[in-house]
This record gives structure tokens, sequence and C-alpha cells, in this order.
């Protein structure tokens, strides 16, 4: 009689006894009713037992589909308006019970189509062990969110996405890009003297056809006053932007009212790698006490740039008035003064037959014949 009454009590406690989510949530979440978790942020799957990953902006969208089996994709669901870039738009969202995830991306017409916040940025697989996003060839970024560099840029060059890219460009030409991967996409921008996709090529000396007549040589004119009228004194400093970009700074040369053009003209010559190879300066006396220099680029082909006075000068005794290019120069700066092919590998020219030095802008020979001259 006790053992059926144990039994009794037994089947009744059972009706009461509360029922137990799988793994009790694995300790990342709450059990609820009907016996379903309620994971805490970052936490996912039936027993919450899986990680979330990293979300970015998607590179490509992908097609969700009826996500509540009720048969309709577009005719059903609440739309939330806004404006994008001025334009009207509506986004069509799925019930709340499918987590928030909806059913199909900016229904009508919207520039950010295709582009909704996506796990790994759908360029990638989530770990689940470990809510780390293991990216496809060619993204890299906790949530995959951007693309990688071409062999780092060989060592030559720095990774820069388009925003960088295109603050970073002149005053004329520089732009606020604000699509949406402006901060997605990059590309290597290569070192002075290196070029290609991955910055791996050498560029060649540039020069100007030795057989391109009637063409000038840049001639532009520095001045240097006095302060106020006053004895001239101190040091400047010139800086020239070679044809590959790269900046170079003299060492200092003295300011002077007298004829020290031999001074400037070796100081242009001294910038290393022969960036300079041989100028020819002038000098004339300024009307408010200082120097005019004339300095014309026998061995520098193009337009040039234009010198511009250092800021690491000493300016307290003198005055640097802006460079002006009284001769612009009309040669044209060629890849191995078009006589000749660049190893890309090494960066050295190799001349056609008579044609000489390390830009082949020189020739050592008039005319060859198969049968001798």
């Amino acid at each position: 009689m006790k053992i059926f009454a144990t039994l009794a009590v037994l089947a009744l406690a059972t009706n009461y006894a509360a029922a137990e989510c799988n793994n009790m949530c694995s300790g990342h979440g709450e059990c609820g009713a009907n016996d379903q978790c309620t994971c805490y942020r970052n936490w996912r799957g039936n027993d919450c037992s899986e990680r979330t990953c990293q979300y970015g902006v998607a590179f490509i969208d992908t097609a969700q589909g009826d996500l509540d089996h009720d048969g309709l994709v577009t005719d059903d669901k609440p739309y939330s308006s806004g404006t994008v870039n001025n334009q009207a738009t509506k986004t069509q969202w799925a019930p709340s019970s499918t987590g928030g995830t909806f059913e199909e991306r900016f229904i009508g017409f919207v520039s950010e189509e295709a582009h909704a916040y996506m796990e790994c940025s759908n360029k990638g697989m989530c770990d689940r062990s470990s809510g780390e996003c293991v990216c496809f060839d060619g993204y890299e970024g906790s949530a995959c969110q951007r693309t990688v560099c071409h062999n780092s840029c060989s060592g030559h060059g720095i990774c820069r996405n388009i925003v960088d890219k295109s603050n970073s460009l002149s005053a004329t030409a520089k732009t606020d890009y604000q699509l949406w991967d402006g901060l997605k996409n990059q590309a290597c921008v290569c070192d002075p003297g290196y070029a290609g996709v991955d910055c791996r090529e050498r560029l060649c000396p540039k020069g100007a056809d030795p057989l391109d007549d009637g063409k000038v040589n840049e001639v532009q004119v520095v001045t240097v006053d006095s302060t106020g009228g006053g004895t001239i004194g101190g040091t400047f400093k010139l800086s020239y932007k070679d044809l590959f970009g790269e900046t170079w700074v003299t060492s200092a040369i003295t300011a002077s009212a007298s004829d020290n053009s031999a001074d400037v003209a070796a100081a242009l010559k001294a910038i290393p790698n022969s960036v300079i190879e041989d100028v020819t300066v002038t000098h004339t006396a300024s009307s408010n006490s200082g120097s005019v220099y004339s300095i014309t680029f026998t061995h520098n082909p193009g337009n040039l740039e234009l010198l511009t006075v250092d800021g690491t000068a000493v300016t307290n005794t003198y005055t640097a008035v802006a460079t002006t290019a009284s001769t612009e120069g009309t040669t044209v700066a060629q890849e191995c003064s078009g006589r000749g092919l660049c190893d890309y590998d090494t960066g050295i020219c190799k001349c056609f037959r008579g044609y000489r030095l390390d830009d082949c802008s020189s020739q050592h020979a008039l005319a060859y014949t198969s049968g001798g001259i």
C-alpha cells in the first residue's frame, strides 16, 4: 500500500516539474517558455552554444526568401521609409520572430542597394566556436570588411582605401568620396620610383628624346629679398619635386646680395642620385637689396615643378619671393627617353643600339648599317 502511495505522489509531482532547455542554454542564455533558449548578445543556436561573428557592410547581399513561410515576400510586411542621398527609400522588415532579419533588401530605388550589414560582410565564414571570421581569399579584417593589397605592396608602398586616396590628391583633384565602399576597397600607393598593382616594378630613368629638335629647357627664377630693405643675411634651402613625385631638399645656401650663383648651382647638383644632373645659374641684384637667381635645367626634361623655399630655412633676415617659371620646358620626359626598354625588375634601361647613358638620352653613333659604314 505504501508503494502505491509513493508512486501516486511521484506521478503528481511530474505534472508540476519544470521543463529544462537543452544544455541549460550553455550558460549563455535564459530558458523560457516552450523549452526555448533566449540567447545573450553575441550568442546563437538552439542551445546558445554558438558565437556570433562581427558584422560589416556587405560587399554583396544574399536573398533571404520567405523567412516566416507565409507565402509572401513583399506584400504583407510593414515598411520603414526614409531618404538616402536625397532619394526616397523604403525597407521591408520581417516579423520580430525572425530575429530582425528582413526578407527583402531595400525595396525601391536606393543607391545603397545590396550593401546591408551582414555577418563577416558576406566575404567569410564564421567560426562558431571562437566568434571570429575566416575570410575568403582577398579579404581581411575582423569582419572581412576590406580587401587586401596584393603582396602587401611588396614593401615599396602603403595600402590605402578609397577615402584616404581621394583626400590625399592635389588640391584641384581632391574629392570627398562618400559611396559605400570608401573604407572597404583598398589599393597600393607606391613609393617614388616604384609602380604596378603591388608596387613590385621599379621605374626607369626618364629623359628627353635626343632626336627631338626645337625644344627648350625649363628656366625658373628665385628671388631672395632682404627684409624691409635692410642688409640681407641668413640661409635658405630649395625644395625640388622630381618626376617620380619625391621631394628633395638642398643643403643650406647663404642669402647674399652679391653673386653667389655658383653656390646655388652646387647645392642643386649636390642632391643625391643625380636628381639634378646639371643646371646653369645666373645672378642679378634685386630692387630690394636682395638677389634674383635665374636657373636653367639643362638635363631635366619636361615642364617641371616649381622650386620652393624649404620651411626649415632661417628666415629672420630675408624674405623669399615665390618662384616663377620664366620659360616652361617643352621637352618631353619619356621612360628611357623613348630610345630603350625598361627592365622593371632592376629599374635599368636597356638602350637601343646607338644610344647611351642611364636614361638613353645621348647618341654615341650617327648611324649603323648592316654592311658597315
